[in-house]
């Protein structure tokens, strides 16, 4: 028995996987386009003014990090002045004690606790206390190098820039878990400076990222976004791209913050469908283009298969949509993997290529049906 119009919808679909893949295509290239076009930061200042720089670390049960952060901030090589304002958001541990202690030791440090709920509360709450004109914030669990704020204060006085967005890296591990996580994570890295780097920006992290004072109080009334316990980061991001503020990328390895992977699969599942979720709340036209363009390519790719089984003849053009989108996605992490130092990719890289739209699928759809969850708290 033969279903020619159930084969008709099954053609139809590979049409439209195929076209989808192009817009992808497209897209990479774009984005690797703008990720060539920004050059490292090589000239010095023409002068030595002081720039005083508030630091903002939001935290909340992280004891067993905070020490380390500190240390990395009393090593700077910085020759302004800064402030480090730790923002306790409701921890349960001895974080907030620590810190009481080595204030003793740094008068830099200053310490306060969030009068709000969630991240962006504490964030707000401590931006409200700085004293400087440029904020940086980072995580808790970050490690910096040595360089970090000076190459920063460098930075935005060659340029002059509203926001500074700034390269993160995971942490390198050895489990198959810390070397997925690296590859999407190098993905996400690569697609926000090459989408800065073009003038259109979708996405940052708070784990590193600057931006003055007085352009945050400029925009960040405007901030969409406010009933969610996260997204700081790109939520203001927007707001400075709306308000047509200068937004920048510092591509220097001097800046580079090493963030901690997800301990668990379930821990790293919950912090992607967290972050999927904000989306929901996205007004930025681009990003949302980039992100249905993303979606729909990897839930073509994971609807594949299904036409390879019903209608096998056509297996020839699955396969060819495969290494089309696995070329694709392999030219955007090699390009990241030198700057960001990463050497674990190569072997596993196929193997994961296959796992990876079926895991973005998952958490996106996940996503928009559960509730966003953070530090034992829930939001929208």
């Amino acid at each position: 028995m033969s279903y020619p119009y159930f084969f008709t919808i099954m053609d139809y679909l590979q049409y439209a996987t195929l076209f989808i893949l192009i817009i992808y295509g497209w897209l990479i290239i774009y984005f690797l386009w703008g990720w060539w076009q920004l050059k490292p930061l090589k000239t010095q200042p023409p002068d030595n003014k002081v720039v005083y720089i508030s630091i903002i670390v939001p935290y909340r049960d992280e004891a067993h990090n905070l020490k380390s952060l500190i240390r990395g901030l009393a090593n700077q090589r910085f020759s302004g002045q800064f402030e480090a304002i730790m923002v306790d958001d409701g921890s349960k541990d001895h974080g907030p004690n620590l810190i009481k202690k080595l204030k003793e030791q740094y008068t830099w440090l200053k310490m306060s606790r969030s009068d709000g709920v969630g991240k962006k509360a504490a964030i707000r709450h401590g931006i409200k206390h700085a004293k400087g004109e440029l904020i940086v914030t980072t995580d808790a669990d970050c490690i910096i190098g040595e360089s970090w704020l000076q190459t920063i204060c460098d930075f935005y006085q060659l340029n002059n820039p509203d926001m500074i967005v700034m390269p993160v890296k995971l942490k390198d591990g050895s489990s198959i878990l810390d070397i997925f996580q690296q590859m999407d994570y190098l993905a996400m890295q690569i697609v926000t400076a090459g989408a800065t780097g073009i003038g259109k920006p979708i996405i940052c992290s708070g784990a590193n990222l600057a931006f003055t004072k007085e352009a945050y109080l400029k925009t960040s009334p405007s901030m969409a976004g406010q009933d969610y316990l996260s997204g700081d980061d790109v939520f203001l991001l927007h707001a400075f791209k709306k308000h047509n503020q200068k937004i920048s990328y510092l591509k220097s390895q001097k800046v580079i913050v090493e963030a901690q992977p997800a301990p668990t699969t379930q821990k790293f599942l919950e912090q992607r469908i967290r972050w999927g979720g904000k989306s929901k709340g996205y007004k930025d036209f681009f990003t949302l283009i980039t992100v249905a363009i993303v979606f729909l390519s990897n839930f073509s790719m994971a609807l594949l298969p299904i036409t390879t089984i019903l209608q096998n003849t056509k297996l020839m053009y699955v396969i060819g949509f495969w290494v089309f989108k696995i070329s694709l996605d392999a030219l955007l992490l090699t390009n990241g993997k030198k700057f960001f130092s990463i050497r674990t990719l190569s072997c596993w890289y196929i193997p994961f290529s296959f796992i990876y739209p079926y895991y973005l699928v998952f958490t996106a759809l996940s996503a928009l049906i559960k509730k966003e969850q953070w530090k034992r708290r829930q939001g929208k």
